[in-house]
């Protein structure tokens, strides 16, 4: 068994209106777009064009470090960075290798289903421009400049990850990072969150660092565990037979679930950097950091500390109300005016959760509103029906304008008027009925408090309040 030691080199794609160094529209879907429709002299690398940053561009930036806490360099500049691929258009990118905007800051995420936390560090981040895109068709190969010129964010972390698992959770929280606060999609089968994997492998931690494998062309999460898994596999087999593992840059397939090669270390290019001698230092103001200071970010790593901490949710609530933007807005709006967050996520997370996926609409589209919806829940609160005639009810809401009162009655859910006293003598002859089961709870099985109170229910024919029964049945057995 050897230790794996993985980093990562990742480009998340900006949604701002345009793109880093043109007005040319930043479109986020190339699939529906005509080919060359939002280019300029610029972006196509025109003689004389110069480059301009973009505001947005910069602000997006701005607000991802700010959520990432990092540290934030007032003064910057950007490089020049040539290399010979077809889809360059100037033949160099615009980027920022010597001194970044943002560098030396950690980033906390939870593994092992949210139970434990990990920190992993990360050496800088950095805008730069997209290339263009290659279109093989036949023998012709084609570019399309509307993907050159967008803005990137380029993250590079230490290498701080040990096993897949930690890379993939880093990644979904830095996915929700940009889209909860709109600075990002990072739709990884778009491409607009794109990752680089560096692997290397030694026998333990007083051991040096292997030589890495840099992994490209990996785009989803399930890529990503079958590459890293595939090079520890690869790599290992090489030092058992004690071959030298070269430093290499490798290719992803998919289709094969190998790793192929791109070049050797002996092929690395040489980039040849140097100041970007069209654009000025990057100089932030004070009004740019007092903005920045004013920006109110949501972090979905204190949202899943909340959620464990303060509600005592498990992984399912956790996952589902976490992995759609929309789903938590609501849910915090619902929780914003002081309703039980736990009897809140169980209506949202089984019922309409189901539905939601059986008939592909957004919690938004529901047939009834919120107000109809904070009803449900109140009753849920109040307990005034038994757990399975809520589910009838919010199954009959899901389908229909009703409200739940108006459900309620029709069905003859509501509380048929029983008297107290009347009531506890129902209560104490189910009680004398299952003297097993009262010993039980005299053990500290207070989950048998449920049995009393379905009996009871059944004895009323459901005529009687469960909260009411459950009290009387507690006081009873006390």
């Amino acid at each position: 068994m050897y230790l794996k030691t993985i980093w990562l080199e990742i480009h998340i794609k900006l949604a701002s209106p345009n793109k880093i160094f043109c007005q040319c529209k930043n479109e986020q879907n190339f699939d529906t777009l005509i080919p060359n429709t939002n280019i300029c002299p610029v972006c196509t690398g025109q003689p004389g064009a110069l480059p301009t940053l973009s505001k947005e561009v910069l602000e997006l930036s701005l607000k991802l470090w700010k959520a990432l806490n990092c540290h934030i360099n007032r003064r910057s500049h950007f490089d020049r960075k040539s290399y010979f691929y077809t889809d360059l258009p100037m033949w160099y990118q615009i980027t920022q290798q010597y001194e970044p905007t943002n560098v030396d800051w950690k980033v906390n995420f939870f593994v092992n289903n949210y139970e434990e936390e990990r920190t992993v560090r990360i050496e800088n981040a950095h805008m730069e421009c997209d290339t263009a895109k290659m279109i093989h068709n036949g023998w012709a190969a084609l570019v399309d400049f509307n993907r050159a010129g967008t803005p990137l964010l380029e993250i590079v972390t230490g290498p701080d990850f040990h096993d897949e698992e930690e890379v993939v959770e880093f990644l979904k929280e830095l996915q929700r990072i940009a889209r909860y606060n709109n600075i990002s999609d990072a739709d990884m089968d778009k491409w607009q969150m794109r990752v680089d994997v560096n692997i290397s492998i030694r026998k333990d931690e007083n051991s040096p660092y292997g030589k890495r494998t840099e992994l490209k062309w990996v785009n989803s999460f399930g890529m990503i565990r079958r590459g890293i898994s595939y090079e520890y596999e690869r790599q290992s087999k090489l030092l058992d037979e004690w071959k030298e593992n070269e430093q290499q840059t490798r290719m992803w397939n998919d289709a094969e679930w190998v790793s192929k090669l791109m070049r050797s270390k002996e092929d690395a290019l040489d980039y040849r950097y140097f100041p970007e001698p069209d654009m000025p230092e990057l100089v932030l103001t004070d009004e740019q950091m007092e903005w920045l200071d004013a920006q109110e970010l949501v972090i979905p790593h204190q949202i899943i500390k909340k959620f464990k901490q303060e509600y005592w949710f498990n992984k399912e609530y956790i996952n589902w109300l976490i992995n759609d933007q929309e789903v938590l807005d609501y849910f915090l709006s619902l929780v914003d005016l002081w309703l039980d967050p736990k009897i809140t996520a169980k209506r949202i997370v089984w019922p309409i959760a189901a539905y939601m996926k059986e008939n592909f609409v957004w919690i938004n589209e529901l047939k009834f509103d919120k107000e109809k919806l904070i009803e449900f829940i109140k009753v849920a609160i109040d307990w005034k029906i038994m757990d399975n005639q809520l589910k009838v009810v919010m199954d009959e809401m899901l389908i229909s304008w009703k409200k739940a009162q108006e459900i309620i009655e029709e069905k003859w859910f509501s509380t048929q008027g029983i008297d107290d006293s009347e009531l506890e003598n129902i209560v104490q002859s189910v009680i004398n009925e299952n003297p097993a089961i009262v010993e039980q709870y005299k053990w500290w099985k207070t989950t048998t408090l449920g049995f009393f109170v379905w009996q009871v229910m059944k004895k009323t024919a459901w005529k009687a309040n469960p909260k009411a029964v459950w009290d009387i049945v507690t006081k009873l057995l006390s």
